[in-house]
């Protein structure tokens, strides 16, 4: 139980924590209807040109009510040099204990999203590539729209 409150307390900062600060790069990718298969890799650039600024590493998602899980685990790595993330395991919670879900509502689709890294630094002006792989236990998962990766200011 504390675990959840936790989990669903820090949601609603980062959220709050995030309002108004707009993406300085932004990518994003539509998947397939017929589902996000393990072996389709969604390859994301971002565009980063002041490397004084520190940046917030976003995910964003967009999925439908027919996902059937609560949370999406998702492999993501850099593609290029990027030191402060080569490669990291990401875990998204979609929807509470009781299968609400957490994401905001527009028409049909929920929209969310899981900052990966706070407050880092690109070691060089340009664009940079990463590739995002699904990493639950289904070979396809079904409801998932799309995926994007935001860069974004951080006020710290």
């Amino acid at each position: 139980m504390n675990r959840t409150v936790y989990t669903l307390l820090s949601l609603v900062l980062l959220l709050l924590c995030s309002c108004g600060r707009e993406a300085v790069s932004s990518a994003y990718a539509d998947l397939p209807e017929r589902g996000w298969s393990i072996g389709d890799t969604v390859r994301l650039a971002v565009s980063v040109q002041d490397t004084t600024q520190a940046y917030d590493l976003a995910l964003t998602l967009r999925h439908t009510e027919q996902y059937a899980y609560q949370n999406l685990w998702l492999f993501v790595s850099a593609c290029d040099s990027l030191s402060p993330l080569r490669a990291d395991t990401v875990l998204a919670c979609l929807a509470d204990d009781r299968g609400r879900w957490l994401s905001t509502r527009t028409g049909r689709y929920y929209a969310g999203y899981v900052t990966m890294q706070h407050a880092m630094r690109f070691p060089a002006a340009g664009t940079y590539t990463f590739a995002i792989v699904q990493g639950m236990r289904d070979s396809v998962i079904t409801g998932i729209a799309d995926v994007g990766l935001e860069v974004r200011k951080t006020d710290r």
